[in-house]
């Protein structure tokens, strides 16, 4: 319960500094990703809104894989703790997004890669916001079993592809002459990390 407390306080803080950036996140049917590549320029000052939305992705990450790998057994919590996971996570996005500002600069194109990332993370801070109501639901005992974390993760992964297509559209003819790029691009940062993490927690059940 306090973890839900904490999660729903931070999105009351981000209302309290940025209402935009609140509504943002949670009109999950609608998506605030336009359809061209003319948005506002990405902003390289970090902000304390954004830092929270953040710190959001991550905690809501961080206990959705812990309880989805709980109640299908593939964890023990006292040998990988949320904190971890989460650990993990934020080593994870950390790397990532140097090596895209690494390619970015090779590539001289630096500014595309912000772009890139600003929209990007619109897009799974509105998916943390899905998940944050599924770990809401999931406080009424009855239903709180591996069947309901299933059917949350079978939503949020539609949700999270339905989303990845709009996000991906406005780049579609550079995909399109880039595409053996992209393949590599999305094997290397978005689908290998995930192999890794697995290979990670079975090691350490073990």
């Amino acid at each position: 319960m306090w973890y839900c407390l904490m999660l729903l306080s931070i999105l009351l803080l981000i209302k309290l500094n940025d209402q935009r950036l609140f509504f943002s996140i949670t009109r999950i049917g609608h998506t605030d990703i336009p359809s061209t590549k003319k948005i506002d320029v990405p902003s390289e000052n970090i902000k304390t809104q954004d830092v929270m939305a953040f710190m959001f992705r991550g905690l809501v990450f961080g206990y959705f894989t812990s309880s989805l790998l709980l109640h299908w057994k593939l964890i023990d919590e006292f040998n990988v703790p949320i904190y971890l996971i989460i650990g993990i996570w934020l080593g994870y996005t950390l790397v990532k997004f140097i090596l895209e500002m690494m390619i970015g600069l090779l590539w001289r194109s630096r500014r595309l890669f912000l772009e890139v990332i600003v929209r990007r993370g619109i897009l799974k801070t509105k998916a943390a916001f899905l998940l944050l109501i599924f770990i809401l639901i999931s406080m009424y005992t009855p239903i709180n079993n591996e069947i309901y974390w299933a059917i949350a993760g079978g939503i949020y992964l539609v949700y999270y592809i339905i989303g990845y297509l709009f996000f991906a559209n406005p780049y579609r003819q550079l995909i399109q002459t880039k595409l053996i790029l992209f393949i590599l691009y999305i094997c290397t940062l978005e689908i290998g990390p995930l192999w890794v993490l697995f290979e990670l927690i079975s090691q350490t059940k073990l």
